[in-house]
């Protein structure tokens, strides 16, 4: 059996038919003797460019390890469904099991902060953790060089809107 990724663009008005479609999908892998690694709710993003009149769509990663009969049957299903606007499959050499990029970088990573560290990185390698705790810490840097960046523009705005204000009370007392 192979390892595949699949990525599918769903129209945003049928996401809340999703988690049934995904659950057909993953029934129909682990029937035919394949295992589903991971599944990945992206969520909805804009798109590049539109797709049929859509400016967005909604983002889900599958991993798969399956036999080319079942990669056959899954993608003549993507076709036949009018809900799945776009789908790609790629073959991979291993099974990818940790986030991916994609979902860690869209507001994924916030949910995941709200799960107790406990639970959350139970089962997860010492580098998988490391890399979880730099990506925080990352994300805690930049908001707090957001709140200095926007205080220091208020300041310099307030400073400037108090000059002109002196400039035009000088010019009404003459």
């Amino acid at each position: 059996m192979r390892h595949y990724e699949v990525v599918l663009l769903v129209h945003p008005d049928q996401s809340d038919q999703l988690s049934d479609m995904l659950k057909r999908y993953q029934d129909l892998v682990t029937k035919n003797g394949g295992n589903v690694h991971r599944v990945e709710d992206i969520g909805r993003l804009q798109l590049a460019y539109t797709i049929k009149d859509m400016h967005k769509a909604h983002y889900v990663l599958m991993n798969l390890e399956c036999d080319s009969k079942t990669l056959s049957e899954i993608e003549s299903s993507f076709a036949f469904n009018d809900s799945i606007m776009r789908h790609l499959v790629v073959r991979m050499t291993k099974a990818e099991t940790s986030p991916s990029k994609l979902f860690l970088l869209h507001n994924k990573v916030a949910e995941r902060k709200q799960i107790d560290p406990e639970i959350r990185d139970k089962g997860k390698t010492a580098d998988q953790q490391d890399n979880m705790k730099l990506a925080e810490n990352k994300d805690q840097d930049t908001n707090k060089d957001l709140a200095v960046k926007s205080e220091t523009d208020l300041n310099e705005s307030d400073t400037l809107i108090s000059e002109t204000q002196k400039e035009e009370d000088n010019d009404e007392k003459v």
